[in-house]
């Protein structure tokens, strides 16, 4: 198979549960206001949800999933004692906002399980 934008799908989609909760769990954190400090577990699920997703497109040979890696990267940042996300700024909703919709395009493309028939 090819190298696609999207990469393999299954027949008849439904969409993975799990990219969809990060979605609302990120979208959500876009909004909470994190001036005393961003939590450390939200950067371990973020960046290492974003791995793992990556992984997902790598296998399904997904050029999307790409785009994971340098936005991961800025859930690094508060582990490594700058904090970008303790005001409210572009920075913080930006990139809440752009892991929300990687999440939310993974979880109907190539993260989909195939559809159980009823």
């Amino acid at each position: 198979m090819k190298w696609t934008l999207f990469g393999k799908r299954p027949v008849t989609p439904a969409p993975s549960w799990t990219a969809a909760v990060l979605a609302f769990i990120f979208a959500s954190q876009t909004f909470i206001d994190s001036s005393a400090g961003y939590a450390a577990y939200m950067s371990y699920l973020a960046f290492g949800s974003a791995l793992w997703f990556l992984y997902l497109g790598i296998k399904a040979k997904a050029l999307f999933s790409f785009l994971f890696l340098p936005t991961a990267a800025l859930w690094l940042m508060p582990l490594l004692g700058t904090d970008p996300f303790t005001k409210m700024n572009l920075v913080t909703f930006g990139a809440h906002t752009l892991l929300a919709l990687l999440f939310g395009v993974a979880a109907y493309t190539y993260a989909a399980r195939e559809r159980v028939k009823k």
